[in-house]
C-alpha cells in the first residue's frame, strides 16, 4: 500500500465489532446474564443491550468537572447484513500480529457491533476497560471468531482479549513509500479517538519489528500519561539506547490528523525535516 495524505475527519466514539460464522441469538437469556455480571443494571430490549458502569466512589471529593456526570455507557446491537450499504468483511491487511486473521474472517457472515456511549469527561483507561468488560464478556457467551477494531484498522484473537487491553484499540501500520523504494512509513492509529495524537516514523534501513515495538511503547505511554509529549522533547528506544527527536505535523498516512513524528536521525530518517534544535 502506499503512502498518502488527506484531510478526512475523526471518528471518537470507540466500537469493538466481533464477527460470527452465524448471528449469535441477542434474545438469549443468557447473554442478558452474562452482561449483568458487568453490571446489575444491564438491559436488553429488541435484540440489543445497554450497559451503564458505575461511576465509581471518588477517593477524595469529585473535582467540579467529575461531579454529576452520568455513568458511562457500552451499547450492545447486532451488525448489518454482508453487502448492505456496502458492508463487507473487515480488511486485515493492517493485521500484523495474529496471523490467522484473514482465515479466521473469511468463515464470517454476521457481526455484532460493541460502541459507547455518554463518554464526555472520563478518561481512556474508563473507557476502554468499560468497553473492554462486555467485549469480554460477550466472548465468554459467544465466542466470535474475531474482533475488528475499525478505528485502528486492526482485527485481534478473541481469545487473547482481555478487558482492559489496548492491543487492537491501538494499532501499528506499515507502508511502503511510493517515492522511495527503499523507505517505509509506519503510525500508530486508535489514539485519535481520544483527543490524543498518533505516533508515526518515516525511515530506511531499520528493522520493522524493532520501529513498530517503539511507536507501540510511546502510544501506551500517550494513552496512559496524556497528550505529555511536546513538540522538540526526545524520546529513547525500546532497549535505552538512542534519544530521537519529536515534532508535531500532519500525518503522512490516512486518516489527516496532526501526529507525533519521530526522527531517527541521518541516516535512517526519510523524507524531509525542519531539524530544530530538540530539548529532552
Amino acid at each position: 500500500m502506499k503512502l498518502t495524505r488527506s484531510d478526512s475527519g475523526q471518528a471518537l466514539t470507540l466500537v469493538a465489532e466481533l464477527w460470527y460464522a452465524e448471528a449469535p441469538d441477542l434474545d438469549d437469556p443468557a447473554l442478558l446474564s452474562a452482561l449483568r455480571e458487568v453490571s446489575a443494571e444491564a438491559e436488553a430490549q429488541h435484540g440489543s443491550f445497554t450497559v451503564p458502569h458505575p461511576v465509581p466512589a471518588p477517593e477524595a471529593p469529585p473535582s467540579e468537572t467529575e461531579a454529576g456526570l452520568p455513568p458511562l455507557v457500552t451499547a450492545v446491537v447486532a451488525g448489518s447484513p454482508l453487502g448492505h450499504d456496502g458492508k463487507t468483511l473487515p480488511d486485515v491487511s493492517q493485521t500484523w500480529s495474529w496471523p490467522e486473521a484473514e482465515a479466521a474472517v473469511a468463515g464470517c457472515r454476521a457481526s455484532v457491533l460493541v460502541t459507547e456511549m455518554l463518554v464526555e469527561g472520563r478518561s481512556p483507561t474508563e473507557r476502554v476497560t468499560a468497553l473492554g468488560r462486555v467485549v469480554e464478556a460477550l466472548i465468554g457467551a459467544t465466542a466470535p471468531a474475531a474482533i475488528h477494531w475499525g478505528h485502528s484498522m486492526c482485527v485481534s484473537d478473541p481469545s487473547a482479549f482481555g478487558a482492559g487491553d489496548v492491543d487492537g484499540v491501538i494499532n501499528v501500520r506499515m507502508y511502503t513509500d511510493a517515492h522511495d523504494a527503499q523507505a517505509l512509513a509506519m503510525d500508530t492509529l486508535g489514539l485519535h479517538v481520544f483527543d490524543l495524537p498518533d505516533v508515526q516514523c518515516h525511515f530506511r534501513d531499520r528493522e520493522p519489528g524493532e520501529i513498530a515495538e517503539l511507536l507501540f511503547a510511546t502510544g501506551v505511554y500517550l494513552f496512559e500519561a496524556g497528550d505529555v509529549i511536546e513538540d522538540g522533547n526526545t524520546i529513547s528506544g525500546t532497549d535505552g539506547e538512542g534519544r530521537y527527536p519529536c515534532h508535531r505535523e500532519a500525518s503522512l498516512l490516512d486518516p489527516g490528523r496532526l501526529v507525533i513524528d519521530v526522527d531517527l536521525g541521518d541516516p535512517y530518517a526519510a523524507g524531509q525535516r525542519d531539524r530544530a534544535v530538540s530539548s529532552g
